[in-house]
């Protein structure tokens, strides 16, 4: 008796089907992608190539666009990977349309069209407003820390980089030195092309030498004076609250600047620290992406009117008429500005979710001291001995009180959120946005920015979030 196996004869005319549209399911999302970026604007894409056919034929900007969202999507974000899977993955050869663009092509189309490839993510936007997907009363705000293109160990402080500027010039003209030495009259035509771009790295830690100056002189103590001066003569008032002091910690920039990618910072996180950019998104309750910004700020609370403004913004122009009306946030973007931000309803944590019940404690411990001293039961002295704080912090929050205002926010927002409808509104948060992160950083194992520079790492986070919504409309079609 003879086996029965399927015959295996690899000298075939075709292994697959001559057409690429039987290679793959129908409802596989390589025909997804190619359907949705079928309809998207390429104005801006096609607004960079000849209009008058000359030159050496380029690749079709929509197909190479889609074999970038494509790539995404999988968390395939390597210009040489992708070019590999051009020929090994079917899928990617479809939406390539059997072509192979090298790596060099994929990078330098994702260089030039940057502020499209940005733009792409209002137009995936639309294509979920359109499809009735998007919920945006209520949003979740969020940020998530993302390794950038470079490595800690490439940050230099001010004064290493002023030692490698001494030591580059004098690298530069030991090289000039010895080229002009070796070159007789009779053979210099008077160019100097090969001595041109030696200082291009000095320049660099120049540029980056200057950075750090300049925001040092920007965050010094004397800066802070003179713009508190500033403030008293345009106002006439004194300006209350503690005086600043040249140990303070407001008054200290950073120290390091990075050599590979000088936008980038070194940011704290629950893990250590990491060389990076601070990712913010808000998403709906669907989990859907509708704003998305990059930062190498580390703190949250400044990016909150930002996004929650982008957010409005890209609603309204993606077409949705809903209009956002309550926004929940946890602690890090506590402040008394993103509290009172008009427009919208904040619900914000003063304090870690565990901790809340504690602070409304010491909120009313407090508030039972200020009342004693407001009977004349104790003085301030007493009072800001038992606070734990100064006499004239004491003497603040009694001006608060008698301005008609005796609970502080801290207490207002506590008691907001122990309500049963805050209760509701804040349980929303943690579902609405941390998702998001889950499925970018572990699903697409996407932990890395990997273009360099904060414009063309906002870009690319834009793409990142774009795809997310994709898979998103796909999964639910």
């Amino acid at each position: 008796m003879a086996y029965n196996f399927a015959p295996v004869d690899r000298e075939q005319l075709l292994l697959m089907p001559p057409s690429v549209a039987e290679w793959l399911p129908d409802d596989h999302l390589a025909w997804f992608v190619i359907d949705v970026v079928g309809e998207l604007d390429m104005s801006l894409f096609l607004a960079s190539y000849r209009l008058d056919g000359r030159g050496g034929a380029a690749y079709d900007p929509q197909m190479m666009l889609a074999l970038l969202v494509y790539a995404y999507c999988l968390g395939e974000r390597s210009s040489r990977k992708i070019e590999k899977r051009l020929v090994e993955d079917v899928a990617f050869r479809v939406v390539a349309a059997n072509q192979q663009p090298d790596h060099a092509t994929i990078a330098r189309f994702r260089v030039t069209h940057e502020s499209a490839i940005a733009g792409l993510f209002g137009q995936v936007l639309a294509v979920c407003a359109r499809a009735g997907l998007l919920r945006p009363e209520l949003i979740a705000i969020d940020g998530t820390k993302l390794n950038a293109n470079a490595s800690r160990d490439a940050s230099r402080t001010a004064e290493q980089i002023a030692k490698e500027i001494l030591t580059e010039a004098a690298a530069t003209d030991a090289a000039e030195d010895a080229d002009e030495a070796a070159v007789t009259p009779a053979d210099h035509d008077g160019s100097d092309a090969g001595l041109r771009n030696r200082g291009g790295r000095r320049e660099r830690l120049r540029a980056l030498l200057d950075e750090l100056e300049a925001e040092a002189a920007e965050k010094s103590y004397e800066a802070h004076l003179a713009r508190r001066a500033e403030k008293v003569a345009a106002t006439g008032k004194p300006i209350r609250g503690r005086r600043p002091t040249p140990e303070s910690a407001t008054h200290k920039s950073r120290r390091q600047a990075n050599l590979t990618d000088p936008d980038s910072r070194l940011l704290k996180t629950k893990d250590g620290y990491l060389q990076g950019y601070n990712a913010q998104a808000v998403a709906t309750t669907d989990q859907f992406v509708v704003a998305a910004e990059v930062t190498n700020i580390a703190m949250d609370a400044p990016a909150y009117a930002p996004m929650v403004t982008a957010a409005k913004k890209n609603l309204n122009a993606a077409g949705e008429k809903r209009r956002v009306r309550r926004v929940v946030a946890d602690a890090g973007y506590w402040s008394v500005e993103n509290v009172g931000m008009k427009g919208v309803e904040s619900f914000i944590a003063p304090g870690r979710a565990r901790q809340l019940k504690k602070i409304a404690e010491t909120e009313q411990a407090r508030a039972a001291i200020l009342d004693r001293v407001e009977s004349c039961e104790i003085d301030t002295l007493e009072a800001s001995e038992q606070l734990g704080v100064t006499r004239a912090r004491v003497n603040q929050l009694l001006r608060r009180r008698r301005a008609g205002d005796p609970d502080p926010l801290t207490t207002t927002m506590i008691a907001r959120l122990d309500s049963p409808r805050g209760r509701k509104i804040y349980k929303k948060r943690a579902p609405s946005i941390e998702p998001v992160f889950a499925q970018i950083k572990h699903n697409r194992s996407i932990r890395t920015i990997s273009r360099r520079g904060l414009s063309a790492a906002d870009s690319e986070w834009k793409l990142i979030c774009a795809t997310h919504n994709l898979l998103k409309v796909y999964r639910l079609a």
